[in-house]
């Protein structure tokens, strides 16, 4: 199985970091790309079906990193959780060395 690393938006190695998990709120979605934004930063994600992607929805975002650009393997809707909550949570595993 492949494992995607964590990270922030603003942690984002398009050099060196191969695959991915970034979390945030949709902030602008088309056919082909959407925007994604954290409390670190925005960043543009192309997706084939980004049109299926809602303005406002919280989503987390298994990405592969091409040539400085990130391709969504899969999106995950996390639009039922409460977003503060989740970040808080997400916080600590990241303080704590943790990338479950």
């Amino acid at each position: 199985m492949t494992n995607y690393v964590r990270k922030k938006i603003s942690e984002l190695n398009e050099k060196s970091d191969i695959r991915v998990a970034v979390t945030g709120k949709v902030i602008k979605s088309d056919e082909k790309k959407f925007i994604l934004e954290d409390d670190s930063g925005r960043v543009e994600i192309n997706f084939d079906n980004a049109d299926y992607i809602a303005v406002d929805n919280f989503v987390r975002v298994f990405c592969t990193i091409n040539n400085g650009m990130l391709k969504a393997d899969a999106v995950q809707n996390l639009s039922g959780l409460d977003m503060d909550l989740f970040m808080k949570i997400e916080e600590l595993y990241r303080k704590a060395g943790l990338n479950v």
